[in-house]
């Protein structure tokens, strides 16, 4: 097993170096790169690198720095054989601008920068619940009604993008797990009926979709394993004392 981990991380490290092209190698030894070059406010951000000599014992610690030098993250890390992984995700108000990375395992240094673009947001709710969806272009799509379906476990959105003159726009979806998931895979998305491709990551609450929505798409539907409720705590909370109601009243008119 930790065979096949080494390997897949190995993997992944390669296939980041040679579509990154902030990827750096550092004198001291250690080359990393994070999963894309530039970032939006709600993104997850990945470093992956590896060590040239591995000191005993000795973790690797990640310093991310904001545009104007303040420490914005800081990691921690152990290694797997001599790779290494760290993510985190970036706050709503993060400062947009370049991002400074500086690794550092025993003697050994290197270092990578990313950059944050400002985006603009709006928010689909579901329930109790906000889905977040930021892009440069976010104004020119309207999201309208959301309907829910518990039978395919899936989120279907009404989508107006005539605003978009023509090709398709790229939005990224910030969705809660709380509702839709599907734990162990990956959501399906479709386009008028049509499977979507989407980049896909995740972190302990959310999950984010990075899509291209087309001039022509009228109806978004998003389908996971497990889905919110159809009725949100308000109707949970109506629909139980209208039962309690009935109940009551009945008891009443078998007293009298």
């Amino acid at each position: 097993m930790q065979q096949y981990v080494t390997i897949l991380l190995f993997s992944t490290l390669i296939i980041f170096v040679l579509n990154n092209a902030n990827a750096e190698t550092g004198s001291g030894g250690i080359i990393a790169t994070t999963n894309k070059a530039t970032f939006q406010p709600g993104d997850k951000v990945i470093i992956t690198g590896s060590v040239a000599k591995i000191v005993t014992n000795n973790p690797v610690t990640i310093i991310v720095r904001n545009p104007i030098g303040n420490v914005y993250e800081v990691g921690q890390v152990n290694l797997l054989n001599n790779l290494f992984v760290h993510d985190f995700v970036l706050s709503d108000d993060v400062t947009v601008g370049t991002y400074n990375v500086q690794i550092k395992h025993g003697t050994q240094t290197g270092q990578l920068t990313f950059v944050v673009y400002g985006s603009q947001m709006q928010l689909i709710k579901v329930g109790d619940y906000n889905i977040k969806v930021r892009g440069n272009n976010t104004n020119l799509i309207n999201y309208n009604d959301v309907s829910v379906s518990t039978i395919d476990d899936s989120l279907t959105i009404s989508v107006n993008a005539s605003a978009i003159s023509s090709g398709s726009v790229t939005q990224e979806f910030q969705i809660p797990k709380a509702i839709i998931d599907a734990p162990g895979g990956s959501l399906i998305v479709k386009i008028d009926g049509a499977i979507l491709q989407c980049g896909q990551t995740e972190t302990t609450a959310d999950r984010m979709l990075d899509c291209m929505i087309p001039s022509s798409a009228k109806e978004l539907t998003i389908i996971g394993t497990t889905v919110i409720p159809e009725f949100g705590s308000i109707a949970v909370l109506i629909l139980a004392v209208g039962i309690f109601s009935t109940i009551f009243l009945s008891n009443k008119m078998k007293i009298r």
